[in-house]
């Protein structure tokens, strides 16, 4: 009866072993889960703040586009000398004879200065 002790004390013993390495290998695989995940969701959390930069980035550059464009359009109109003939009159309220000049407030096709494009300088 000795010996049946002891191998029934071995199993219980092995048994015990087995559970700790398995309780073991338990926590470093949960530890290393949480880990990952952890890791898992910064990068996600840096992506999508990123595409959101992107986008206001992207926002900036078709504002600064359109003002290029009005720009080089202005450039371009001012390279015409009744063009400016005519912003120089309007601009100092001076007409030609039989000249009747109309201002448009709203009307982005008008040459005067107040009217050309609202848009807001930084």
């Amino acid at each position: 009866m000795a010996s049946f002790k002891v191998v029934r004390n071995r199993k219980a013993y092995l048994r015990r072993r087995k559970m700790r390495r398995f309780l073991t290998v338990m926590t470093i695989v949960i530890i290393f889960a949480y880990a990952t995940h952890a890791t898992y969701v910064n990068r996600v959390n840096q992506i999508e703040d990123a595409l959101e930069e992107l986008a206001a980035y992207e926002e900036q550059y078709e504002e600064v586009m359109l003002r290029q464009e009005f720009y080089l359009n202005q450039v371009i109109r001012l390279g015409d000398e009744d063009y400016i003939a005519m912003l120089a009159r309007e601009r100092h309220f001076m007409s030609l004879p039989d000249e009747i000049i109309f201002r448009f407030v709203n009307d982005s096709t008008n040459s005067s200065a107040t009217t050309d494009m609202d848009i807001e300088e930084d």
